[in-house]
């Protein structure tokens, strides 16, 4: 063993050892109890101040939800006072109408009146006196003017003020009018081929006749030379031009264009209406009767043995509880509780919400697709224009003639007598089992090619009418009370001079149709005030940049002004319901129908928030400028609507920095911190703002003196305006 170096300490004892470790371990019990106290400290003031963040939270919710009922019981006591004086407004009116026509003493009879209008209809049949078609055209106007009257009436009553026994009856009325009008039309052209020597005209010897007024044109050619170097001929008063089959030019025939501005059969097809889908009920499966009886018969027990079930199996849970609180060491469970409590502390309070908070987003309707054959016209994609041509062959009735003095005449039946007409590539397609018999027609089928070729027509469209697009031809098949597109080829259309040519295979009636989605989506819109209770709307379309200008209830029709065939509406003063019937009528629809978007890509919005947001801005529209926003369209939800805003004092359009943004919700309305122009979407809050129920009050805090004054003056017919055109635009969704 190595001696020890001098110097060296001595060794520790047991004891000194066992007092240093004790003291170490002291000393981290200390520190450890230490820490143990700072984190309960710490955990204990993080609870309170999570429990003072959820009070404040909840007390700014509270404050905000109190703030938004107040908002909204303002708003809609202003809604429910505008909708008031509306009301009456209109009742009174109808009040009027109706004592008015009470009063008419024109001789017209009262459409709404079975008795009346039944006389009138039955005198008019009757009639033998006027049958000639200068009579009936004059005639024409009345019968149109009542059946408008009962359509109006259809249309203005509320529902809760009509009866469907009186829907019912006016639709009959309307049905029996139009077929008497439709007959008393052919009986005028029967009376006119019966003159059609008379008529005849000197150069050419043949019928050629054309009489007219705003609502219906009856063109008649009659074939009394029979010229076989007849190839074509024109009713230069319409531009109507038909080439006649060399078949015909040595036949009594008569080619007759009814032109007719009304249209009564559109509304008889199927797809005149858009139809909801039905939606399939799942099936519950029932037990079989056997099952039913054995449970039956095991649920029926005496009433002893079941209360001494009950008994049973309450003693059985008891036990089982207490067993349960045993084990865990806690009879009284004031742990648990305490644990609850804690919880329930650091949650808010659920409170219950308003029922437009609480709302879920409703889903889109969904419509019924169209089922019928390819060549069927779905009128709920395709919209009619211009009217009805019924384009007839007719056979030219016995003429009367002149022996010795004296003009005999051939007795006939007072109606049309139709010729059959086919070309032959329109007959039908033979079966693969009559190959050979085919084969062996060929010739024959070459011959009558050459008979019966298809009918070349050229067409001068409607001058009041903007066809967008080249119009689709398409028959009218009367069975099936469907148009059709089967039987016509060669279209072509000049733009430049509105001239239509195509080819039938029938002699029929026929019409134009235009996709009634043409213009649709939007490419932007913008309402701006021009004044006290006035202002424009522009709304750019696919196809065509239109102005409206509006002064209290009454709205005209001011761009495009370079159309020909829309210059019979600008600057006419009507209703908003009059202009969207005629805009439509014209061929501009930008009036969106309830299934418009199954035939148009576009993203749906809240049902609820849009309407009410529709009604906001017209309040407003007497002080405030909106416009269509990019990002209304770029953030997918269906819950925010995003529109431009500001406040426009003068006539004159606004600059781009004066717009901001405003995003409306079913819960609030918000300004914006982002402009339009941004790279990237924000819904953060513009600073100074506040969060608000609506728009209106929105609007309201950040305007001028000036601008809220002028919206409280605003006159409850321009709101009314401004609300139906920006409600059947539809421009939140479709832009």
């Amino acid at each position: 063993m190595p001696p020890k170096t001098p110097g060296s300490g001595k060794k520790m004892s047991k004891a000194e050892k066992e007092k240093l470790k004790k003291e170490e371990e002291e000393r981290k019990a200390k520190e450890e109890e230490e820490e143990r106290i700072r984190a309960e400290e710490e955990a204990a003031a993080q609870k309170e101040r999570n429990k003072a963040e959820a009070a404040e939270k909840r007390r700014l919710e509270q404050e905000e939800r109190a703030r938004r009922a107040t908002q909204l019981e303002d708003l809609n006591n202003i809604l429910e006072t505008n909708k008031a004086t509306l009301d009456n407004i209109e009742n009174e009116r109808r009040k009027n109408a109706k004592w008015q026509r009470y009063m008419l003493c024109d001789g017209s009879p009262d459409p709404t009146i079975p008795g009346e209008i039944n006389t009138y209809m039955n005198l008019w049949k009757e009639d033998s006196t006027r049958v000639q078609i200068e009579d009936v055209l004059v005639d024409s106007k009345q019968v149109l003017a009542l059946i408008s009257e009962l359509e109006f009436l259809l249309e203005d009553t509320p529902a809760e003020n009509i009866m469907d026994q009186e829907v019912n009856q006016f639709k009959a009325t309307m049905s029996a009018m139009q077929t008497l009008l439709k007959e008393k039309l052919d009986r005028a052209s029967h009376e006119l081929l019966l003159r059609a020597s008379e008529l005849a005209n000197p150069d050419t010897s043949n019928l050629e006749a054309c009489y007219g007024d705003d609502m219906c044109t009856l063109c008649v050619w009659g074939n009394l030379s029979k010229n076989p170097r007849i190839k074509s001929f024109e009713f230069k008063e319409k531009g109507f031009q038909f080439e006649l089959p060399k078949i015909l030019t040595l036949s009594d025939c008569a080619v007759r264009l009814l032109h007719s501005k009304y249209d009564h059969l559109s509304y008889t097809t199927r797809s005149y209406t858009p139809r909801l889908k039905k939606t399939e009920e799942p099936e519950v499966e029932e037990a079989p009767p056997e099952q039913e009886e054995e449970k039956a018969e095991e649920g029926e027990k005496p009433e002893g043995e079941e209360k001494e079930e009950d008994e049973e199996d309450m003693e059985r849970e008891k036990t089982e509880d207490l067993m349960a609180a045993l084990r865990s060491g806690n009879i009284d469970g004031d742990d648990e509780e305490e644990k609850q409590d804690e919880k329930k502390d650091d949650e808010p309070e659920e409170e219950e919400l308003p029922p437009e908070e609480d709302a879920k987003t409703p889903e889109p309707l969904v419509w019924e697709d169209f089922d019928d054959e390819d060549d069927v016209v779905d009128l709920r994609a395709y919209t009619p224009l211009g009217g009805v041509f019924n384009f007839n062959l007719l056979h030219l009735p016995p003429q009367p003639k002149s022996v010795k003095g004296w003009i005999m005449t051939t007795l006939v039946e007072p109606v049309l007598n139709p010729m059959d007409y086919v070309a032959d590539n329109a007959s039908a397609v033979p079966t693969p089992n009559k190959e050979e018999e085919n084969k062996d027609k060929k010739d024959d089928q070459k011959e009558k090619k050459e008979e019966k070729p298809p009918i070349a027509i050229s067409m001068r469209l409607p001058q009041d009418v903007y066809f967008c697009e080249e119009p689709q031809v398409a028959r009218w098949d009367a069975p099936t009370k469907t148009w059709r597109l089967e039987g016509f080829s060669d279209n072509n259309y000049n733009e430049e001079t509105k001239m239509l040519t195509f080819k039938t295979n029938y002699f029929t009636t026929f019409g134009l149709f235009q996709d009634s989605h043409v213009n649709m989506p939007f490419q932007s819109w913008e309402i701006r005030p021009r004044g006290m209770n006035k202002a424009l709307f522009t709304l750019i379309a696919a196809i065509v940049e239109l102005e409206i200008e509006i002064e209290e209830d009454k709205c005209c029709l001011g761009k495009p002004d370079d159309k020909p065939e829309l210059q019979h509406l600008l600057n006419k003063w009507m209703s908003p319901q009059d202009l969207i019937k005629a805009l439509k009528a014209a061929g501009i629809n930008i009036f969106p129908a309830e299934d418009s978007s199954k035939y148009v890509s576009i993203q749906n919005k809240h049902p609820v928030t849009e309407s009410n947001l529709y009604q906001q801005m017209a309040i407003t529209a007497s002080s405030m400028a909106y416009s269509w926003s990019k990002w209304n369209a770029e953030v997918a939800d269906r819950d925010k609507i995003i529109i431009q805003g500001a406040e426009c004092m003068k006539d004159e359009p606004l600059l781009e920095e004066d717009w901001g943004l405003f995003m409306a919700t079913k819960k609030r309305t918000i300004k914006l911190k982002m402009s339009e122009f941004d790279e990237e979407f924000s819904d953060d809050h513009a600073d100074g703002t506040n969060y608000h129920a609506d728009l209106y009050h929105l609007v309201m805090e950040a305007l001028s003196a000036e601008g809220q004054q002028k919206i409280k003056d605003t006159n409850y017919k321009f709101y009314n305006t401004v609300s139906t055109m920006l409600s059947a635009t539809k421009v939140l969704t479709y832009a």
